[in-house]
């Protein structure tokens, strides 16, 4: 195959050294442009994420140097773009032909991230893909690999539940949020704190739909940032009780030391809802929310041990899922490699064919004066199918060879032989 994938991620190296090897998008653009005029190029890809920096190579066929050298000369590569050339070489890893195939369709498909089956990656490798694809680093070999990679992912996600369930606390929260209320575009949310946690949660609800969200923190203007760039509303910390009373679910993550909902004010809060059910979601360590509010009617309270429990059943089951992903790399391998291997019959089945019909249409020719122009058009009829039946056994053998089931190679080199067919470039 002529490939080789020299790469860095979260498993070979931790991220003060991952982040010296990261390439946002107009760094990847300028180094797959300068990488593709070396001569030892013939197609390259590179994925850079936040767990981990590849280069997908295919060497030229008359490459100066040998793989492991190019191998050698990449890992250079990326560590000069860089500027960090004094990077342990260790924190590399190299694959070759089908093994660093392999490796791709196991990164698209979710095998290969620190989160199993996470959903970010297959939409950053169709982005590597579409960035090569600008440069024109890409031919008809990568994109065959980059498609290959891309339908691997798809499979592992519609045929699979590799990526089902919420693996983080702030996923875990509005999941539970949509088991107590199937319908979230009908509830109001609140979410109490600004800081990183509470973004991420409230960027969550968003996403699924929520009716209305509102932000609450004890800087006012933190939660005006916040609700400005999520399209939400915020409210000053002393309103609390009131936005309580109006929430159908409420997300605490702020950094006090202390409860900043007690029994005392829940009493009042549902006093205002008039004792409508609400449900509440404590998220901070330390916790914000006092466990003794559980006691009051309707009032139903989880912490952040209830929503790890959810993510840590949630990774356990995508565990379980991943030989069903891997039976799908696997499947998508042999496929990939099947094209491979009947690209080197290729050139003798149309060399075959090519040879056949002239030979047909000479004859066709010699005696054309015998015949009116509807009898040529039945005579060419019928001399096409009689040729197709002839070759189908010798092409379908051929195919099959090129398939991997015997020697490609051996079958080709027979049928030109046979056929008296011209050799191929390479040959």
């Amino acid at each position: 195959m002529h490939l080789i994938m020299v790469g860095i991620n979260h498993e070979t190296a931790p991220v003060e050294f991952r982040e010296k090897l990261a390439f946002n998008h107009d760094e990847c653009t300028e180094a797959l442009a300068a990488l593709k005029k070396r001569d030892y190029v013939s197609e390259c890809i590179m994925l850079s994420t936040c767990n981990r920096t590849e280069l997908y190579v295919r060497t030229s066929p008359d490459a100066p140097l040998d793989r492991d050298a190019v191998s050698e000369a990449l890992a250079d590569y990326l560590t000069e773009c860089k500027n960090v050339e004094t990077l342990n070489r260790d924190l590399f890893y190299v694959r070759y032909d089908k093994y660093a195939a392999r490796h791709l369709f196991r990164v698209a498909a979710g095998l290969e991230s620190m989160i199993k089956g996470e959903a970010q990656i297959l939409a950053q490798v169709r982005d590597a893909y579409s960035t090569a694809c600008k440069v024109r680093s890409c031919d008809f070999f990568t994109h065959k690999l980059m498609h290959t990679a891309f339908r691997a992912g798809k499979r592992a996600r519609s045929e699979t539940d590799i990526g089902i369930g919420a693996v983080s606390v702030s996923l875990a929260a509005v999941e539970l949020a949509e088991r107590i209320y199937r319908k979230l575009s009908e509830k109001k949310a609140l979410v109490v704190g600004a800081g990183e946690m509470a973004r991420l949660t409230a960027e969550h609800f968003m996403s699924k739909g929520i009716r209305s969200l509102t932000v609450a923190n004890r800087t006012l203007e933190k939660a005006e940032t916040l609700s400005s760039e999520l399209g939400a509303r915020a409210v000053p910390f002393k309103n609390l009780v009131e936005e309580i009373s109006e929430a159908d679910v409420v997300i605490t993550s702020t950094a006090a030391p202390y409860y900043i909902i007690n029994p005392g004010i829940m009493q009042v809060a549902m006093k205002l809802r008039r004792n409508r059910q609400i449900f509440l979601i404590d998220i901070a360590v330390p916790r914000n929310i006092d466990p003794k509010v559980k006691r009051l009617y309707n009032v139903f309270a989880h912490d952040i041990d209830d929503l790890n429990l959810i993510v840590d059943r949630n990774l356990e089951r995508r565990r379980a899922e991943m030989p069903r992903v891997e039976r799908i790399v696997r499947q998508e391998l042999e496929s990939f490699q099947n094209w491979h291997s009947s690209l080197g019959v290729t050139p003798t089945i149309k060399d075959l064919v090519g040879t056949i019909d002239e030979i047909r249409r000479e004859e066709i020719k010699k005696s054309a004066k015998y015949f009116d122009d509807e009898q040529l058009e039945h005579i060419d009829a019928l001399t096409r199918s009689i040729v197709k039946k002839i070759l189908h056994h010798p092409i379908t053998k051929l195919r099959e060879s090129g398939n991997g089931q015997s020697d490609g190679t051996f079958w080709a080199d027979t049928v030109r032989n046979i056929f008296n067919l011209r050799k191929t470039p390479d040959e």
